[in-house]
């Protein structure tokens, strides 16, 4: 008895594998930016976390002069019209009158300043649900076991990342009053 392959055998199965290859790489383009876009929505959730777990521990703000602040709470800014689709801050609320005001102002501190656009091209902040207009402060305190969402129409509010090129392909993250953050 032989045993072995035959020529037809293996051909086909070489045919068989360049197939799946040039299907798989056809799609890597598509694949590439969907990866981007959970990357950043999950960022985006992560940070907005951060700035919740700051404020929880009342952790102290170290200004650029080494000085340290009292800042009665952290929280993240988004304003499309202003900053664009592809930023966001990180601030700290300052607290010269406690509470602070619990939105970001030019009083504030910058913690960061998140551009995604440099390090994730292709992505955008389609748009802000629930609030009036395209600009939101997401407050976090510690002495308030509350958020506090600026412009808010209900008590939640939930920031839509999409595909520039394609932007029904879309990952949303929401934040409720409660402090719940949620990728989905």
């Amino acid at each position: 008895l032989l045993t072995g392959f035959t020529l037809i055998e293996l051909i086909v199965v070489i045919a068989v594998i360049a197939l799946l290859l040039a299907i798989v790489i056809s799609n890597f383009p598509q694949l590439k930016l969907q990866y981007a876009l959970s990357r950043i929505s999950y960022k985006f959730a992560q940070d907005l976390r951060g700035a919740q777990n700051m404020a929880l521990t009342s952790l102290q703000f170290r200004d650029s002069g080494g000085m340290l602040q009292n800042i009665s709470g952290y929280g993240v800014y988004v304003d499309i019209g202003i900053l664009g689709n592809k930023k966001y801050i990180i601030y700290a609320d300052e607290a010269s009158q406690q509470p602070g005001n619990q939105r970001y102002d030019s009083l504030d501190y910058i913690v960061e300043t998140i551009d995604f656009g440099l390090t994730e091209q292709g992505i955008v902040i389609k748009e802000i649900n629930n609030v009036v207009g395209n600009k939101v402060s997401v407050n976090f305190n510690s002495s308030n076991i509350n958020t506090t969402i600026t412009q808010s129409t209900q008590n939640n509010v939930d920031f839509v990342f999409a595909l520039e090129s394609d932007l029904t392909n879309t990952k949303i993250v929401s934040v409720n009053t409660s402090g719940l953050i949620e990728a989905r």
